[in-house]
């Protein structure tokens, strides 16, 4: 298992737009990111990006490769969010080969295979008329 590290990454020159982001180092300069970052729709988890470092601070450069993954994000209820279907679905996530990630308790993050796409999205979206979100 790679080991993944921590680390504050900027987007813009003057240092207001920053996430601390879990990466995989790939080579010189190049990281794979390790999570979504929450601030950055252009960004998903399993992208290699290019960065900078200067004094402990690494700087968005570009990003190298994009993610194999397809990603989906739902705005989930309660409800939906404590359900059992919903559990169920995470654990298909897994075994078809994808991620999923919470972010802010209620906005659920999805990345699969473009196989496992339509039947997933099929899946959610039922999850989703069924709690009504």
């Amino acid at each position: 298992m790679p080991d993944f590290m921590e680390f504050q990454l900027c987007f813009d020159e003057a240092g207001r737009e920053i996430e601390i982001l879990d990466v995989t180092r790939i080579g010189e300069n190049e990281y794979r990111i390790e999570e979504t970052p929450v601030f950055r729709p252009d960004l998903s988890l399993g992208d290699i990006i290019k960065v900078k470092e200067e004094r402990g601070v690494y700087y968005y450069v570009e990003t190298v490769r994009k993610s194999d993954y397809v990603k989906m994000v739902r705005l989930l209820s309660r409800e939906a969010a404590q359900s059992p279907e919903l559990d169920a679905f995470k654990e298909r996530v897994l075994k078809c080969g994808g991620k999923w990630e919470t972010v802010f308790g209620g906005v659920l993050i999805i990345h699969v295979p473009k196989e496992a796409e339509k039947p997933l999205k099929a899946e959610l979206e039922k999850i989703a008329r069924t709690y009504g979100i």
